[in-house]
């Protein structure tokens, strides 16, 4: 059996990676796939393989549940792989695909990361998070941050910060450099998939409470 976790909240894109996976894992494993979509912890943990759909800048987040790999390989599907760089740790062995690619492209990447991912996992080579290279934010960008986040304007931002539109506007750029975005849109996608992310693992947090209650 081979368990496949995709992360991919988009359900048509979700029916088509669970269909090319069929097609290309049944012939190459000759085994019965199993498929997930609940990205937490014990997912990764049973997971040969995990399929991670990024938006721009989240392969520079954290992902926690990443810690828990013990086996197989990580896809990580993204809108341009010429801003795949300078990863972190986690990410290191992580095989990025293209959205655009044709299905050949995706079948040959995937046959590829599966001759890979077996070998990886012979190896026995775990991840570590000591001198972690993530992207960080201060305090005072994590409090800009959040005002954009509430949709907040650069002259509200700043009146509640009791700083100068400058600054927030000097913060912004930062940020935006720190996580390789260029645009406004980039910013907020990444900004609603990290918190939708922290929503869901205090969901899975408190469900884990109860049970154990």
């Amino acid at each position: 059996m081979v368990n496949i976790l995709i992360n991919e909240s988009n359900m048509f894109l979700q029916f088509g990676l669970t269909k090319l996976f069929t097609d290309t894992l049944s012939q190459l494993t000759k085994q019965d796939l199993c498929f997930d979509s609940c990205f937490t912890a014990k997912g990764v943990r049973a997971a040969d393989v995990i399929v991670l759909s990024l938006c721009a800048g989240e392969y520079l987040t954290c992902f926690p549940e990443l810690q828990e790999r013990k086996k197989g390989f990580v896809i990580g599907l993204v809108e341009d792989l010429t801003l795949v760089n300078a990863l972190p740790d986690c990410f290191q062995d992580v095989i990025f695909i293209s959205r655009r690619a044709t299905l050949s492209e995706f079948t040959e990447a995937l046959t590829h990361a599966w001759q890979r991912g077996i070998v990886q996992s012979d190896s026995g080579s775990l991840m570590s998070c000591i001198d972690c290279q993530q992207n960080k934010l201060s305090p005072q960008q994590a409090r800009i941050i959040l005002g954009f986040y509430r949709g907040l304007s650069v002259a509200k931002i700043a009146d509640e910060l009791s700083v100068s539109d400058k600054t927030v506007f000097t913060h912004k750029y930062i940020i935006m450099n720190k996580f390789r975005l260029r645009s406004d849109y980039e910013l907020v996608s990444l900004l609603n998939k990290v918190a939708n992310a922290k929503r869901l693992a205090l969901r899975a947090s408190a469900l884990n409470v109860y049970r154990a209650d």
